[in-house]
């Protein structure tokens, strides 16, 4: 595999080294104008220009922003006949064609636009390619403008979106924070609340069209997502037909590939995304010191050994949808993932007195292997009016998702201890059904109502079985009572919303209140089943923004969050496959509660972006990790609703045009953080200031090759009871570009100064004290293909409104996490 990677590296680098030899001898035209206000006979300031070929008009290749005087200019290489769309806010739109080309500098002088008069709520100012996009309660970043994503994965771009960091180990957060909900066109999925970096890296970039931030989420969201809610709208289906084929490969042995196609035959549109891959993550090593502070009989306990994992993934998705006519609009689809991972670790553990004599000691080898998948699929219908923006939607989805598991243990005794062979088969799984119905109804330009109703019904179930080796009869036997009961989790939550909104030409608002009333079920067994505590919370939402400038705006907002516990934290199941190191769910846990208050400002120009925010939030009855020391040398780790969270912080994303062919950019985010509980009469906390930056270039160079380098630092942060030390990460690519940019490679190289990256956690609490140590293989080097057939000529209207359900605290990371490995734990 190795070779097959460094081959193709050096057919990528190859033109490189007769670069200086064979320039290719082209023509290039410069063409160059300034926008003009008709009736002021002012410069109009960021109009947006798009190029297209007059035999395309419908596909722009080229589109940039006039500057703060309204000038503007470009070059190409032909002579074919272009046409130039002009539009700018406020403004109607124009259409200049140039053809005949009689010097190699064209100049339009001025091009007038005039007033449509129209009255907008939120600034739209785009940069060169437009690539950020501010409205009154989102963020949004335009996949297609950035030339990296036509070889990239929709996890390495995530890193460039406002508001978001990626770090090292591919944990993912907004503001700072990891309790947020990703949806994909609106709708929550299962495949991305529970393994969301694993499956963000199997899709391609180039099949999304925008990702949405929505920091703080209104009335018509859900009220779970603490942190706010990432959405990923993929592209639609256009008039004639577009594809992509791609591969990839890496050089520890992973590779993938994937098909995306789209088309539009009459009122029909079809689209689907079809992915498959496999993954092998580099062995890694593990070390833990534990130190108890109540015996000195069992005073430290050592553990150390190695552990490797692989596994495959698919995901797919198909949407249809027919245009009935201009008013009536129906949308059918489905997603489908999966995956299978095996992993095997061996370690040796022994623990000694304060003296530091031994006095107990074993080895121990494990083998675990799963799977992880699941379905969903929706139905939405969308009924226009003859009045603009006046909608109606009905929406129905059903997702199913089962996980399985076994895992295996041997245990060797070396010296005071015991030979034990154990296994543990788990299965759960998650129906759910929801229905959904939104209206929204402008009286004019200045005032919007929206309101809705949603019920969501869920059922998930979770059995395991502990299975012992008895040594007399070398049988396995099923041991009872260490939370083997099959346990069934039913309940249903109801909903209703109303927002307003008002708007100005410098100034909106919106205001709104949402009502959710949760019941269920919890049964274990047989014999043992309880109602739930049922839960009516009213949450409000208030946003202000207003415009400072053409380019630039303020938003302040409030808004109050729920999250609600999983099965991941509900399943009392006892999981001994360490036995140092015990896991239980807990069944009591109630739906967390936060506040948050949001200030933002925005700078668009067409060289410069800018996006600042400050933000505080506090809740009384976070879910938290908690961990105990028992009998001397076995920890228990749980969860419970005793945490107290007080965070301020700030976020700052910034990308600066240099010249035409060098852009660089940063994101990056601040935050003090305090955490504490009190348990036995005993308070605990936690405080300190946790931050990430994320820095990165890129630089279009001859030949249509492309250089990115990017990089980061993850600062030491803390949780409840438990700190991680920081740690940095780099990456480098170089992209070529073949047969008209239809062809795209991508060579990249991420860790590869140092053998090995190490993450390090220490955990504290009032009866002992732990420091763990991971360590890994730091370099990766790998491939990536990707060719696109067909032409675009229109695109198929999508269902505006869909179902979003993201009231669910997710957690555990399923069986596909197993693919990760080092990552951190958001339980804490």
């Amino acid at each position: 595999m190795q070779k097959v990677i460094y081959s193709l590296l050096l057919v990528v680098l190859l033109p490189f080294s007769t670069f200086s030899q064979s320039q290719k001898s082209v023509s290039t035209y410069t063409i160059k104008g300034a926008i003009t206000d008709s009736q002021t006979n002012e410069s109009v300031p960021f109009a947006t220009v798009s190029v297209s070929k007059s035999a395309a008009p419908e596909v722009p290749f080229k589109r940039l922003a006039s500057d703060a005087n309204g000038k503007f200019e470009f070059d190409v290489n032909s002579s074919e006949t272009l046409l130039l769309n002009v539009a700018a806010v406020g403004m109607k739109s124009a259409v200049v064609e140039v053809k005949n080309f009689p010097t190699t500098t064209i100049d339009l002088g001025k091009i007038l636009l005039a007033s449509n008069d129209k009255l907008l709520s939120e600034v739209t100012v785009t940069a060169q390619k437009p690539l950020v996009k501010v409205d009154l309660d989102k963020i949004t970043y335009d996949m297609k403008a950035d030339p990296e994503s036509e070889t990239a994965n929709v996890l390495d771009m995530l890193r460039k979106v406002p508001m978001v960091t990626v770090d090292g180990e591919e944990n993912i957060r907004v503001k700072g924070q990891s309790r947020f909900k990703i949806f994909m066109n609106g709708k929550e999925t299962t495949m991305l609340a529970t393994n969301p970096s694993q499956v963000l890296k199997s899709i391609p970039a180039s099949s999304v069209k925008n990702i949405e931030v929505i920091t703080e989420p209104g009335a018509k969201y859900e009220a779970e997502g603490l942190a706010g809610i990432i959405n990923i709208i993929t592209e639609s289906a256009v008039k004639g037909y577009t594809g992509t084929v791609r591969a990839n490969a890496d050089n520890y042995g992973g590779f993938g590939g994937g098909l995306y196609f789209s088309t539009k035959i009459g009122k029909w549109g079809i689209t689907t995304n079809l992915n498959q891959g496999f993954f092998k993550n580099p062995g890694s090593t593990y070390q833990e010191t534990r130190e108890s502070f109540h015996s000195d009989t069992f005073k430290y306990l050592y553990q150390n050994g190695d552990n490797n994992n692989h596994g495959n993934f698919r995901y797919g998705n198909l949407s249809i949808s027919y245009e009935m006519d201009s008013l009536n609009l129906f949308t059918i689809s489905g997603n489908g993932w999966g995956g299978n991972y095996n992993s095997n670790s061996s370690g040796y553990n022994w623990i000694q007195s304060a003296a530091l004599d031994t006095v107990q000691a074993y080895r121990s080898k494990s083998q675990n292997s799963g799977m992880w998948g699941g379905y969903d699929g929706s139905l939405d219908y969308q009924r226009s009016f003859n009045k603009p923006d006046k909608l109606f939607t009905a929406s129905y989805k059903i997702s199913y998702s089962p996980n399985g598991s076994e895992s295996g243990s041997n245990i060797e005794n070396v010296k005071n201890y015991f030979d034990r062979q154990q296994r543990i088969k788990s299965n759960s799984g998650s129906t759910e059904h929801t229905f959904q119905l939104d209206y929204t109804e402008p009286f004019n330009k200045k005032h919007v109502t929206e309101a809705g109703v949603k019920y969501i019904y869920r059922n998930n179930h979770s059995r395991n079985e502990y299975l012992l080796r008895n040594t007399l009869n070398d049988q396995w036997e099923s041991m009872q009572g260490a939370g083997a009961k099959k346990m069934l989790n039913q309940y249903g939550v109801l909903g209703a919303y109303g927002s307003y909104t008002y708007k100005l030409e410098k100034f909106s608002a919106r205001a709104g209140a949402r009502l959710e009333h949760t019941s269920g079920t919890l049964t274990f067994g047989k014999d043992s089943s309880f109602t739930q505590k049922p839960f009516t919370n009213l949450v409000p939402s208030i946003t202000l923004s207003y415009k400072t400038s053409q380019a630039s705006n303020m938003q302040l907002s409030y808004t109050q969050r729920i999250s609600r516990p999983s099965i991941y934290y509900l399943n009392p199941f006892v999981n001994n496959t360490n036995p140092k190191n015990i896991h239980q769910g807990n069944p009591n846990l109630i739906p967390e509660i936060s506040n948050s208050f949001n200030l933002n400002y925005n700078l668009f120009t067409p060289k410069f972006n800018f996006n600042g925010s400050v933000f505080t939030s506090f809740a009384n009855n976070t879910i938290e990790r908690v961990s105990r020391l028992m009998n001397d040398t076995i920890v228990f780790n749980t969860f419970e609703n005793i945490g107290r969270m007080r965070n301020a912080g700030a976020s700052t994303y910034f990308r600066w045009q240099v010249t035409k062919n060098f852009n660089w950019y940063a994101n990056g985010s601040a935050n003090y953080a305090y955490y504490s509980f009190t348990t036995g009469g005993k308070k605990i906390e936690n405080k300190g200031f946790n931050y990430s930056a994320y820095l990165g270039a890129s630089y279009s160079l001859p030949l249509d090759f492309r250089l990115n380098a990017n990089g980061g630092y993850s600062s030491p942060s803390v949780s409840l009871q438990s700190k991680w030390y920081g740690y940095y990460y780099y990456y480098l690519s170089l992209n070529k570009a073949f047969l008209n940019k239809n062809l795209n490679i991508s060579a990249y190289a991420n860790g590869f100064l140092e053998k090995y990256v190490t993450f390090k956690t220490i955990t504290t609490t009032d009866t002992y004290t732990s420091e763990s140590i991971h360590k890994r293989l730091s370099p990766r080097f790998g491939l990536s293909v990707s060719y696109r057939f067909g032409e675009m000529k229109e695109q198929i209207k999508k269902v505006k409104r869909g179902i979003e359900n993201d009231d669910v605290k997710a957690g555990g990371g399923g069986g596909g996490a197993q693919g990760q490995g080092g990552g951190r734990s958001s339980g804490n």
